[in-house]
């Protein structure tokens, strides 16, 4: 039926665009960072020895549509670490489903790759986390951004009821907050977008214990947890949520910030791979 072709294409594209990674870039890295808006200028100087392909060359890897998604995967050295950066993100209030929105993540995992950092630029909720704050994802609460594993959306159409405790690596947080202090831990909310969110959803969203929101990062983590590799997220907050301090968002000023904050972000960036590879 539709269904069954519908998941058997998605299984092939991604089949396909692991063989091509693999083609291109030879054996799969120690860690995979996707890049959230703004972080890859934060990246450019993290790795030695850089190699740069155009995403436009992998037939398969969905293009992202908006301002801060440069469509580029960067593959180096950090210390001993082979670490692969992924700039090209999508979403869904860009019109991708689930299954085109962590297409990448499961064609990586399918090459080799078994630690993902996912990143991400987010608002804060409260006024203690201000902009320019760094913050591991401890949990999330899911607000209405698309679930990978639905049947439709799984390379098998077979419905999975996956664990989603401790989905973001507690190890691995641990091991990133002793090294870089100043990192906190919270609970990021995600939303559709790609209207920012109101008051009222702000509000509801700290009451309901969430630090930040955004429009991101949770279909990805659901879709490597559910593969077996391994998660740690970090949210850059750039701004505050509306009508937290007066707040009034605005793309640019999410921008912006990330710029004003990107040496301390590349440091902890830093830590955060050698917190895996230490493992």
């Amino acid at each position: 039926d539709i269904r069954k072709r519908q998941t058997m294409k998605e299984q092939q594209n991604i089949s396909w665009l692991a063989a091509s990674l693999a083609a291109k870039l030879g054996e799969a890295p120690d860690v995979a960072v996707v890049l959230g808006s703004g972080w890859a200028e934060r990246a450019d100087g993290l790795l030695d020895g850089i190699e740069r392909f155009d995403l436009n060359d992998f037939e398969n890897w969905p293009l992202p549509r908006v301002q801060g998604h440069a469509p580029e995967l960067r593959l180096g050295k950090l210390q001993d670490t082979r670490v692969l950066l992924c700039g090209g993100r999508v979403h869904a209030y860009e019109g991708y489903t689930a299954a085109e929105i962590v297409r990448p993540v499961r064609a990586m995992i399918e090459w080799g790759v078994k630690n993902f950092i996912l990143l991400n630029a987010a608002g804060s909720t409260s006024e203690s986390y201000p902009p320019g704050t760094l913050m591991a994802l401890a949990d999330h609460l899911n607000m209405g951004l698309p679930n990978p594993l639905t049947g439709p959306n799984t390379p098998t159409g077979q419905i999975t009821f996956v664990d989603l405790v401790d989905l973001y690596d507690p190890t691995w947080r641990a091991a990133l907050t002793a090294t870089c202090t100043d990192v906190k831990t919270g609970i990021y909310a995600g939303m559709l977008g790609p209207s920012y969110e109101t008051p009222a959803e702000v509000a509801m969203v700290a009451q309901l214990g969430g630090h930040a929101v955004g429009m991101s990062t949770i279909p990805e983590a659901i879709a490597a947890k559910a593969a077996g590799a391994r998660v740690l997220a970090i949210s850059m907050m750039t701004n505050l949520a509306a009508g937290v301090g007066g707040s009034r968002p605005n793309h640019q000023e999410v921008l912006d910030t990330a710029a004003e904050h990107g040496k301390r972000a590349s440091e902890v960036l830093k830590c955060a791979v050698l917190a895996a590879a230490a493992e």
